[in-house]
């Protein structure tokens, strides 16, 4: 076998293993608090619901969209938000797929290349097998690269490029930043050339057609669910708001950690970028109509994108860190070039594997710490305490399938420090008018107001660390009689913990003395009566399950994690 056959197997193996480690990545990994908040939004699509008309939502819709056909198929179990992860490796492999295009022109070894360090990225597979709109996004606007890169270019093709950077749009308004340079240099080049063919674009009238089927689809959706105004409130007007106001931070405090982690990918970026411009500058009057030209203006886009942001969290570098894939294969193609000798070849290509390998480790490493197997614990342990009628409270939508109870069913920084009035006014109203029997705590829920923290302690008790069920604590003076109130969230089975003080002394619950556990109380409020000596007791909601639980204070909660 010839050493450029050896090389095209080494390549293949180590994007199978790649491909395998992301799938591992989709199935193990810990969910981000933000993928829950995403796969809530996708189940209400899947119920009928409409996102900024009928549930608070400032994202374009398309993931929801995407993703609402698979509860109806799997159901509503909570477990199941580990099917949309499955899924989300389907963009993954397209935009594996499309930085292959976007350096097909650049000879085998650069064409393989590419999606293999793509892969071997850390911090972009890291979170493109998330739940997460930028992850979609990502992939349909690289798609929508790769389909005009093609030379010479089809209908079909021209007529596919369109419709994925519409798709891209509605994925993620974060397109309309780094996708806008890239857009009005297309525009520019159909109208500059009307009548004579357009260079970037071989069918601009197939282009067009294709971004018009996709943006009439958009349009329709929101007539169609009369959500225009919601949509420009919560998207545009709100969204403006929210990025003139929220908290900001720098973006070098994510992007220069992931440099210094592994500085030889972006060191082969860096040279693969500038081998292409010099490529492109040096094509004479061809560079204006030259294949790369979107690409290299996208890499300058979606960094600007990223850097202008008032808060530039890691998953927003996505879109940088994927057109950066076919410049990082170049450096390598470009480093290696002068290494002609088959000795060098070797040292080369081992070098090469070894880097490779430390990627796959460092991949490894994101699964430390058991995963998500214990929030997979919780997620069933909501789907046997609750039934899928259940209003369940997270301020993140950690709950997956279950109604919430108010319209702003997650709140940011920003949102919560600018509306707690309404917030410490509302949501407990609403978790009462809509019978709230379980909560899940999470890191945002520190940021409530006061007084809606007041509320969820006093009526929620923790069934563990994660989980709170509705019920109240007591606690009983010595040698004194407790007169309190019990506030039923809705009619159903209750009972009271310990079991004990039925028998060393007497309960009443409106005037009548309970004598067993579990008892059935209506909706409302009632009143508790107790004399004996126990100095602490509960009154808690049975849950779906029907088994009676114990308050654990002591819990630490594991559920909740930023990344």
């Amino acid at each position: 076998m010839t050493y450029a056959r050896w090389g095209r197997l080494g390549l293949a193996l180590a994007l199978l293993a790649l491909a395998l480690q992301a799938a591992r990545l989709a199935m193990h990994k810990g969910f981000s608090i933000d993928e829950f908040q995403y796969a809530h939004a996708a189940w209400l699509v899947s119920k009928g619901q409409v996102p900024y008309r009928d549930f608070f939502e400032v994202h374009f819709p398309l993931l929801y969209q995407g993703l609402a056909p698979l509860f109806w198929l799997m159901g509503d179990a909570p477990r199941d938000v580990l099917a949309l992860r499955l899924a989300m490796l389907v963009p993954l492999a397209g935009t594996c797929v499309s930085v292959a295009v976007l350096n097909r022109r650049e000879g085998r070894v650069s064409m393989w290349l590419a999606p293999v360090l793509l892969l071997a990225l850390t911090p972009f597979t890291r979170f493109a097998t998330e739940i997460r709109p930028d992850a979609l996004a990502c992939a349909l606007f690289l798609g929508g690269l790769a389909a005009v890169s093609v030379r010479p270019g089809t209908r079909t093709l021209g007529f596919v490029a369109g419709l994925l950077f519409a798709a891209a749009l509605w994925s993620s308004q974060k397109v309309l930043f780094y996708g806008g340079l890239v857009g009005v240099v297309l525009a520019v080049d159909i109208v500059w050339r009307r009548g004579r063919g357009a260079a970037l674009v071989a069918w601009p009238g197939a282009f067009l057609a294709g971004a018009g089927v996709g943006l009439a689809a958009v349009a329709a959706s929101l007539t169609v669910t009369g959500s225009w105004g919601d949509w420009w409130r919560w998207c545009f007007v709100w969204a403006a708001e929210h990025q003139r106001h929220y908290p900001g931070f720098s973006w070098r405090d994510y992007l220069l950690p992931m440099v210094r982690e592994q500085p030889w990918l972006f060191a082969v970026a860096v040279l693969g970028f500038l081998v292409s411009v010099r490529a492109w500058w040096r094509s004479g009057r061809e560079r204006w109509e030259h294949a790369d030209l979107p690409l290299l203006l996208a890499v300058l886009a979606t960094f600007g994108s990223y850097a202008l942001q008032r808060a530039p969290f890691p998953y927003s570098l996505l879109p940088f860190l994927g057109v950066l894939a076919p410049f990082m294969a170049r450096g390598v193609v470009a480093a290696f070039s002068g290494w002609s000798s088959p000795g060098a070849r070797v040292v080369a290509s081992l070098a090469l594997g070894g880097v490779l390998c430390l990627q796959l480790w460092r991949l490894e490493a994101l699964l430390d710490g058991g995963g998500n197997a214990r929030q997979q614990d919780v997620l069933a342990r909501i789907g046997t305490l609750t039934g899928p009628e259940d209003v369940v409270y997270d301020n993140s939508g950690g709950y997956v399938s279950r109604p919430h109870a108010h319209f702003y069913f997650y709140t940011d920084a920003w949102l919560r420090g600018s509306i707690p009035d309404v917030l410490a006014r509302e949501v407990p109203k609403a978790l009462v008018e809509r019978g709230c029997v379980l909560r899940v705590d999470d890191l945002r829920t520190s940021g409530l107001p006061p007084s809606l923290r007041g509320f969820l302690d006093t009526h929620y008790q923790p069934y563990d660390g994660d989980l709170f069920l509705w019920g109240r604590r007591y606690d009983v003076s010595p040698e004194s009689v407790l007169e309190d109130r019990f506030l039923a969230v809705r009619d159903g089975r209750y009972f009271v913990e310990p079991a004990s003080v039925l028998e060393s002394g007497a309960l009443f619950v409106d005037g009548v003395r309970v004598t067993e556990v579990e008892f059935t109380l209506t909706r409302g409020e009632h009143t508790v009566r107790y004399e004996g000596p126990v100095e602490r007791l509960h009154v808690l909601w049975l849950p779906r399950d029907g088994q009676r639980w114990v308050p654990r204070p002591e819990a630490k909660p594991t559920y909740s994690r930023l990344f």
